[in-house]
């Protein structure tokens, strides 16, 4: 068990600080002598418009406006969707807010400008270089900074925090990967995270490592993953009924297993042959997680003597055979709604050590989900699905067999489970209101 961070008692925290952020900075002035190289390769490959704003020169950008600034920043894909759900709950009810987004990655920035055009700026993230953390703060000058996961910077934090900027960490997850690495730059670490005013936490694991890494307890909450932000409302908006019709269940219980990847292949046929043995009515309808492994999956379960079929075979004039008991859905956008005529589900990418996929959509609908072992890419949901007695982690074929047959015996169990399904994503559906709200807190404490 790692004690929680304990600020050095004979020269105080902030000069603790104060020396490992010259430390940190002298490496980064070594680091530094790579710039060249980096000018000359962005020219070679004729992307030299993508250097500067990183050298926070953002200089094809309106300065700062007179009014309410939020900077929110998302270093990649899927935090630009959680950019989009707190952006929709703040010019909900303060449209006037000017809102800058920022982000780390490439395709970050490519999703960022879809969602955000005209709407608000979307930055290229300065390089933690000083003088490129001025720049970026001279043009954009927020009164409300919000990080959306954990992202430690210390001189941009400093700068920001020391120009009277609240600083607020949303959606925070510090991973057992991360967590080492953080432990590691203690001190450094410590610094960064007590400049926030408020650290949102998505899980309890997540507020236990900060506060372990030095943030103020009494500053710290759990309040889930915004990232499943309207995950509710989009499954509430669709409809499964026309689905039903290709299936033509006729009442029979379906099982789903989504995202499903090569390598699970045995193990998902396997385990759903030994279902049939005790449920002999039972479909299954598995959707791989890149559709042109469909063939691949209609093999395999020939080759098992599963009878089977692929979705685009069906349609509302061919529905689904009498005697196919397995439909292998080889087309895309399909899988959410399915999830809506499930009795349990599967996310795969998890017998496979790929990371998982997202339990998360099952139990939009009230659906029991089983996943294997790794789900290191959704462990936050997975977990608090656990806790909620919502989900199983199953090991192999015999295991996510058993676990089928025995919610297909006994509904009211799979009743009970799906409700508490239900329940975790409505709970996590307010996160970003929440997140929101912390925001306007902030602009309201800075008087903007």
């Amino acid at each position: 068990m790692v004690e929680p961070f304990e600020y050095p008692a004979s020269c105080g925290w902030r000069a603790a600080m104060r020396k490992s952020l010259i430390a940190y900075n002298l490496a980064l002035g070594l680091a530094g002598t790579a710039l060249p190289g980096l000018w000359l390769g962005s020219r070679l490959a004729r992307r030299w418009g993508e250097l500067w704003p990183r050298l926070g020169l953002y200089r094809d950008q309106r300065p700062a406006g007179k009014g309410p600034r939020v900077w929110l920043q998302a270093v990649s894909v899927g935090e630009v969707a959680v950019a989009q759900a707190v952006a929709d709950e703040l010019w909900a009810r303060r449209p006037e807010i000017e809102l800058s987004v920022s982000s780390s990655t490439a395709k970050g920035l490519e999703r960022a400008a879809e969602l955000f055009a005209g709407r608000a700026r979307v930055l290229p993230f300065p390089l933690e270089a000083p003088w490129a953390v001025a720049g970026a703060w001279q043009r954009v000058r927020p009164q409300v900074y919000a990080s959306l996961e954990t992202e430690l910077w210390p001189n941009f934090l400093a700068w920001l925090d020391n120009r009277g900027c609240e600083l607020l960490l949303l959606n925070g997850r510090i991973s057992p990967r991360s967590f080492p690495r953080y432990m590691k730059a203690r001190t450094l670490v410590a610094g960064c995270l007590e400049r926030f005013a408020l650290l949102s936490m998505i899980g309890p694991e997540d507020a236990q490592r900060a506060k372990t890494l030095g943030a103020p307890p009494e500053r710290v909450r759990v309040e889930g993953n915004a990232k499943y932000a309207g995950l509710a409302q989009r499954v509430a908006a669709l409809d499964p009924e026309p689905l039903a019709g290709r299936l033509a269940l006729a009442g029979a219980p379906l099982l789903v297993a989504g995202s499903v990847r090569s390598g699970e292949e045995q193990a998902v046929l396997g385990a759903f042959k030994r279902v049939l043995a005790q449920h002999p009515d039972a479909v299954l309808a598995v959707a791989p997680r890149h559709v042109e492994k469909a063939p691949r999956w209609l093999a395999a379960s020939r080759d098992l003597g599963l009878s089977a079929q692929a979705w685009s075979d069906l349609g509302p004039a061919q529905p689904r055979r009498a005697e196919t008991k397995v439909v292998v859905v080889d087309a895309m956008g399909q899988l959410l709604t399915l999830y809506g005529l499930a009795t349990a589900a599967f996310v795969g990418a998890s017998l496979a050590p790929l990371g998982g996929q997202n339990p998360m959509e099952p139990a939009a609908w009230g659906v029991p989900v089983a996943y294997g072992p790794d789900m290191a890419d959704f462990l936050d949901a997975a977990q608090t699905l656990e806790r909620a007695g919502a989900s199983r982690k199953i090991s192999n074929a015999e295991e996510l067999a058993a676990w089928w047959s025995a919610l297909l015996a006994e509904p009211e169990r799979a009743d009970a489970m799906g409700r508490a399904a239900r329940l975790v994503v409505e709970g996590w559906s307010g996160a970003a209101r929440a997140a929101a709200g912390h925001i306007l807190d902030a602009l309201a404490k800075r008087g903007a």
